[in-house]
């Protein structure tokens, strides 16, 4: 007789994709365990670790997953557990992450989103500056969140006109969270820095109709771009749509020790107006011709303006017009230039302007249609700021890994950021299923 001996199956090669990279990039560069590990939250006597949820809702966002439901199958998963540290045959549901997350201390969470930003400042990953070796942050507000029905007390509130069926229209309170969202630019890459919710009108602070409405865009930025200033000191000029082009806000930056570019659009405005009548029907004083971008630019500069009476010193306004060699469609734009930013060059000065659009592109537009920012994880003001930033966090983590250390990444998969970054998670998701030992202990 022929013995027959049984052949091994050869052992599993521990996975080495995108995934375990990130994460051990993370860990070496940004202390990623640990800082998920000081998030914290108000719960006593907690039976799930806080940072089992962390992690899981951290790597939901770094992942896409859509959901907490869609989460809670992972959640059980051996190769999820590995990224949570937690048993696969006693998982958390959907709701104890819901809980949790609204229960979570939010300096902790913003702790972690403030802890990459400033260890990649620390190894010099912003050290070239862009435009004039200067670092600039983009303010907006954003709104990813509204309901006619689900609510909280943070919300704001407002009356909306829904036609009905009958085609007459009906007026119905809808409920909504907005945010001011201040963005790292660069072009190279566009990190979160902060954000800041705007408060509805019972949770204003006291003072001259401060409880008769909900707060505006403005007074929560400057309140922003104070707490940004004090926690990244080596920001150098804020960028800002039009809703900024005025006095007080100015002031704000100057004392800051800020320069800013902000976009200037209201012509009977000063000190677009007084520019205006100085330059008439002047020609411009530079034509370039960008064959690389296709257009042709005319820029016209008027270096100390001081109209304005809420603002104390000089304002320079640009104004450039951008034609579409393509198409031949022309846009104009003006912007109100202040401290640092009046040593660039109107050519520099136009193209800080019309960055600011990364903030709509890469972040606002991304965020809703590929990292389910609009879906509401939790029904609850306080859970959403803490996901949020968590999810923040991931993104961050994720841009500078991929420019930083997959250089070659993204010029295999052509110029469409946001395309490019989908289908380094899409392989991420991949990896996942092939994690099969430890990631956090073997990093």
């Amino acid at each position: 007789m022929v013995a027959v001996v049984a052949e091994q199956a050869p052992q599993a090669e521990p996975s080495r994709g995108w995934l375990r990279r990130i994460i051990a990039y993370g860990n070496s560069a940004f202390d990623l365990r640990e800082r998920l590990a000081a998030v914290t939250d108000s719960r006593q006597e907690a039976r799930v670790p806080t940072f089992a949820v962390a992690a899981a809702v951290f790597f939901c966002g770094l992942l896409r997953v859509r959901s907490f439901n869609a989460l809670e199958p992972k959640l059980s998963e051996r190769t999820f557990c590995r990224l949570t540290d937690s048993r696969h045959d006693k998982p958390f549901s959907a709701d104890t992450a819901g809980r949790v997350v609204r229960a979570m201390d939010i300096e902790t969470a913003r702790a972690l989103g403030v802890s990459i930003v400033s260890k990649a400042e620390r190894n010099k990953v912003f050290r070239e500056g862009w435009h004039g070796a200067l670092r600039y942050v983009a303010l907006d507000g954003w709104e990813p969140i509204s309901s006619y029905h689900r609510h909280c007390p943070r919300c704001l509130t407002r009356k909306v006109s829904v036609k009905r069926r009958d085609g007459t229209l009906d007026e119905v309170e809808q409920y909504y969270h907005r945010y001011v969202v201040a963005m790292y630019i660069d072009h190279r890459f566009d990190l979160v820095l902060d954000f800041e919710p705007l408060l509805p009108a019972d949770l204003r602070p006291q003072g001259k109709h401060a409880r008769e409405k909900h707060e505006g865009e403005l007074t929560a930025a400057k309140r922003l771009l104070r707490r940004v200033k004090q926690t990244y000191g080596w920001l150098d000029v804020v960028v800002g749509d039009a809703l900024y082009a005025n006095g007080p806000f100015l002031t704000l930056a100057k004392e800051l020790h800020m320069g800013a570019v902000i976009i200037a659009r209201k012509e009977t405005d000063e000190p677009l107006r007084d520019a205006l009548a100085i330059w008439g029907r002047q020609p411009p004083e530079e034509v370039i011709d960008d064959d690389e971008a296709g257009e042709e630019l005319e820029l016209w500069n008027c270096p100390e303006i001081e109209t304005l009476s809420s603002y104390k010193g000089p304002i320079r306004v640009v104004r450039g017009r951008v034609t579409d060699k393509r198409t031949g469609q022309v846009t104009t734009w003006c912007m109100a230039v202040t401290g640092k930013a009046t040593k660039l060059t109107s050519r520099q000065v136009l193209r800080v302007a019309r960055a600011r659009w990364h903030i709509e592109n890469t972040g606002f537009h991304q965020w809703t249609t590929r990292w389910r920012f609009t879906h509401v994880f939790v029904k609850d003001g306080h859970g959403i700021q803490a996901l949020y930033w968590l999810f923040f966090s991931a993104y961050n983590l994720l841009t500078i890994f991929l420019y930083r250390q997959v250089r070659s990444y993204g010029r295999d998969r052509g110029k469409d950021v946001t395309r490019t970054i989908s289908r380094f998670v899409d392989e991420m998701q991949d990896d996942l299923a092939r994690l099969n030992e430890a990631v956090w202990n073997s990093c």
